[in-house]
Order: structure tokens, then sequence, then C-alpha cells
């Protein structure tokens, strides 16, 4: 958790050209794998949100938390850098199932299987089905706690994380079944079904730092980033939903690297056709 923190704070450190950012990052995806998923059994869960509710209507009682020192320190964590980065970094770098669904994109990518871009006019409406799902979910944790639970099962935590995908078979299948359409849409899981993820963006939908850098000339005329993006966090303008964004720092990135930005790339063709000599890179510190 340092780490990130670090890596969030000071991402002129990884960003930078020749600083291998998606490196940083798969390493990242595969300690919250490895540890914080299957080993810690630590992922957590929309269950973890209405229980907190629920405690604080019934009388807070810190003890029933620390039964599971793991979630405890990661729900902590995640609740304060809601408040100061938005949801990103839980669900872009510390979400076990979202690293799997990451993972499963690369694989996709690397077999050459087509990669899905859902239509604006569907994409939009679906994007909200997550959230009937959290506000449903909730709802029924004050009328039944048990039915809730049975119901939480739309989040496919427990059988692919915690029950190592061993358990009765329409759940394995279902849980499959979202990693593989993971293969051709990236992360479908997290933008149209993840209650998890819906609770956590209306908690941090207005962040203290809204820290991804942008230009002037991000959505206009420059559309780049918004084609890169595939989560589909940045609208035709330019501007970051934070609500959707998991900070992967791709267009950060993208932005900070005069050979890939097409703006800097622009200028640099313009130097050139002027006969004047192109600059060295600079390190992002000493850019504008």
């Amino acid at each position: 958790l340092g780490f990130a923190t670090l890596l969030f704070l000071r991402q002129s450190l990884f960003i930078a050209p020749g600083r291998h950012l998606h490196r940083w990052r798969y390493a990242v995806l595969i300690f919250t794998t490895g540890f914080i998923g299957y080993y810690a059994q630590g992922p957590l869960s929309v269950d973890n949100i209405y229980t907190l509710m629920l405690a604080v209507v019934d009388g807070f009682d810190i003890g029933v938390f620390l039964l599971d020192p793991i979630l405890f320190i990661l729900w902590i964590y995640t609740f304060v850098t809601l408040f100061l980065f938005g949801r990103g970094l839980f669900c872009g770098w510390l979400c076990p199932f979202g690293a799997l669904q990451e993972f499963a994109s690369d694989l996709g990518k690397r077999l050459g299987l087509p990669q899905w871009r859902v239509a604006p006019t569907i994409d939009r409406p679906l994007r909200l089905l997550k959230y009937v799902i959290f506000l449903g979910l909730s709802a029924t944790a004050f009328l039944s706690l048990s039915t809730a639970e049975v119901l939480a099962e739309v989040e496919p935590f427990k059988t692919a994380i915690t029950l190592n995908f061993v358990r009765y078979w329409p759940f394995a299948v279902y849980a499959v079944a979202l990693i593989v359409v993971s293969m051709t849409v990236h992360k479908a899981y997290c933008r149209y079904l993840c209650p998890l993820g819906a609770g956590l963006a209306i908690a941090g939908a207005f962040p203290l730092f809204k820290w991804l850098h942008r230009r002037a000339e991000c959505g206009n005329p420059c559309q780049l980033c918004r084609h890169k993006c595939e989560i589909g966090a940045i609208d035709r303008s330019g501007q970051i939903d934070y609500r959707e964004c998991v900070q992967c720092l791709e267009c950060v990135r993208i932005i900070e690297d005069p050979r890939e930005c097409a703006p800097d790339r622009l200028a640099a063709k313009h130097r050139l056709a002027a006969g004047t000599a192109i600059p060295p890179l600079l390190p992002i510190s000493s850019r504008d």
C-alpha cells in the first residue's frame, strides 16, 4: 500500500519515458492477485459496504471489523484514498478480480482476439446497471441481510478468489465466463456489473485531487487518449470521469511522452518541416 501511494504521489518517477510504467503496474497487479487475493484472502466485497452501513445504524463495534486484519487495513486505506484520488486506486490497482480481468485482456490481445468496443448508445445505459445493483443490494440488506448476502453472489470474488473456482458449477461457470468476456471486452464486469465499484464510485465521486494531467489540446482537437482509454472514462471534451476511471495512468503516460502524444508529435513535425532541430527529451519536472 505504501508503494501504491508513492506511485500515485510521485508519478513522475514511474511515468516518464523509459521508466517502464507497464512493468511497475504488472508487478502491483501480480502482488494484488497473489498476496491480497489468494494468500491473504483479502478481496473487498459489497458485503463490507452494507455491513458498515448497518453497523452505523445499529451501533458501531470496531471489534467486529478487527476480526480480519487484512480486510480492516485494506478498507481503511481504500476509504481514505477514495476522498483523495477517487475509486481508481483500489479498482485499478488493488482489486484481485480486477487484476484477473486485466491479465485476461492482455492474454486476449496476445492471442490476437478481436477487442470489442461497446457502442456509446449501449455503453452508457449499461454502466448504470452496476449502480442499480448496488442500490438494490443496499436496500435489501436493511430488510434482510441474509437475502442480500445471497444476492451479492453477483460478485464472482468468492468463487474466483476465496474458493479458487472449486464450487457448484453454475457459480464457477459464471466467474469463468466473466474472465473470458474480459479477453475481448476490457474489464466488462467492472464497467457494467460490479456493485462494489458502484458504491466506491458514489463515495469517491468528488476526489480532493483530480491529478490526472490534461493538456489544452485534450478533446479539442486531440482524441488520442480517449481512443486509447480501454475503460472508456474519457469523454469527447477530454475530461476524465473519475467515477469510471480506474487510474491505470495510461493517458498520463501518453501525454508525458513526446514521441507518442499527438500534439507533441505534430509540433515536432512542424519543427522538422521548418528545418529546426528537435530538442532532446526533458524530464517531466522540466516540461510544461
